[in-house]
């Protein structure tokens, strides 16, 4: 199959959770398919994608973005007073146009797949299959965010966002011929505000040749997050968890240290920090973060698709600890492959009980570890992925068919 595949940006490296999706799945279905790639970026990103990739992707095109994550700041403050949301501000570029223009014009393909719906926004002039990846429900995402957040002013930013971010995704939606969706509740979200777009379930994955387990020597009572803690479900998951869940741990095991690991953490999360709360900032390597720990919290309140950090615990044989939200999207067991509460007082309870039985914790990694083996790694979703193109290729082909005999009676 002769695919076009469409990012806002370049997922190299793939050092967070789009890029990884990105990074994987653009890897796995090079390797049976004629790949274009396109994004935004800079140039030197163009030899980043040819040094990973090298001559298993067919073509690569860079676009300068019409901003900068470095400015994102002032893109939200121009989002507050247009009609369009501050991500659509990412897309509104003449040049990728022109580029798009470009090589649909000098090419036929069977596949046109967009990462995320920005860019769905852009005219494709082409017969070829259009695919939505919808690494998460952004306006469900924002809702969300809205829900938690306590200061009026970024209450007021989410609440806008959200409604225009609705608009321009459910747009973009009906423009597809079929969507990936990382989630059985993503799925039945766009089921019910789209409901004639044929959805697929395309979980997030995990590279089980880095993400590996090792016996290392585990410090005793230690529990471990990573993320990018300038993403705002995380940074309030850690926050939750620092006030309402952790003095509970504390008071039973005095000993007991969580490591924040991620980049950007805000200021007065740094300022948190003890004997007892170490916030790392940028690490080249969380792997030997988690390794050393006893136990992976996932305390999130929010956030949309699937948590990538959770298949990468399992993926390492960790036990993990999580809120309903933390582990959505993942077929885990409470009790059996992780343990799953909502309740502060109660997920501290089970934490103190974890960290104090060696047993469990090796029961609940046998069990999650066994899990990502069979079903989450990349190469296995890659291969769905390919599967899928070939049904929505059969069923476009049926419909044009079924279309033609219709005109011809």
């Amino acid at each position: 199959m002769k695919i076009l595949h469409l990012s806002p940006y370049c997922p190299v490296p793939p050092n967070f959770g789009g890029a990884l999706r990105i990074y994987h799945l653009l890897k796995g279905i090079a390797q049976n398919n004629d790949v274009t790639f396109v994004s935004f970026g800079r140039e030197n990103e163009l030899k980043l994608l040819n040094d990973h990739f090298a001559s298993k992707v067919k073509a690569f095109h860079i676009v300068d973005p019409p901003w900068t994550w470095s400015h994102r700041r002032v893109a939200q403050f121009y989002a507050l007073w247009t009609s369009g949301s501050f991500f659509s501000l990412f897309s509104k570029s003449k040049e990728m146009q022109k580029k798009l223009d470009e090589i649909l014009g000098a090419e036929d393909f069977d596949i046109v797949q967009m990462e995320f719906p920005i860019m769905g926004n852009f005219e494709l002039n082409t017969d070829a299959v259009k695919v939505l990846d919808e690494h998460n429900i952004e306006y469900d995402n924002l809702f969300r965010m809205w829900k938690y957040q306590q200061n009026s002013l970024r209450r007021v930013h989410y609440y806008r966002e959200y409604k225009k971010s609705y608009e321009e995704e459910i747009i973009a939606c009906k423009k597809m011929d079929a969507i990936f969706v990382v989630s059985e509740r993503d799925k039945t979200i766009l089921n019910k505000d789209v409901p004639h777009i044929p959805k697929f379930l395309m979980p997030n994955g995990v590279d089980t040749s880095y993400f590996t387990p090792l016996s290392a020597d585990l410090e005793p009572f230690s529990m471990v997050f990573t993320g990018m803690m300038g993403y705002f479900p995380n940074y309030d998951g850690m926050l939750y968890f620092l006030d309402e869940i952790f003095p509970l741990i504390l008071k039973r095991i005095p000993e007991a240290k969580i490591y924040i690991v991620g980049n950007s953490p805000p200021k007065n999360l740094q300022d948190r920090s003890s004997s007892n709360v170490i916030v790392t900032g940028f690490v080249d390597d969380v792997r030997p973060y988690v390794w050393r720990s006893s136990l992976y919290v996932v305390p999130l309140r929010m956030g949309g698709g699937t948590r990538l950090k959770v298949l990468e615990a399992l993926a390492m044989k960790k036990p993990v600890i999580t809120t309903s939200i933390g582990c959505e999207g993942i077929n885990v067991v409470d009790g059996e492959s992780v343990l799953i509460e909502d309740d502060p007082e109660k997920f501290a309870q089970r934490s103190v009980e974890l960290l104090n039985d060696l047993a469990m914790r090796k029961i609940l990694s046998s069990n999650g570890y066994d899990l990502i083996c069979s079903t989450y790694d990349w190469k296995i979703i890659s291969a769905k992925m390919n599967e899928s193109y070939q049904t929505i290729l059969t069923g476009q082909k049926q419909t044009f068919n079924n279309m033609a005999e219709v005109a011809a009676k």
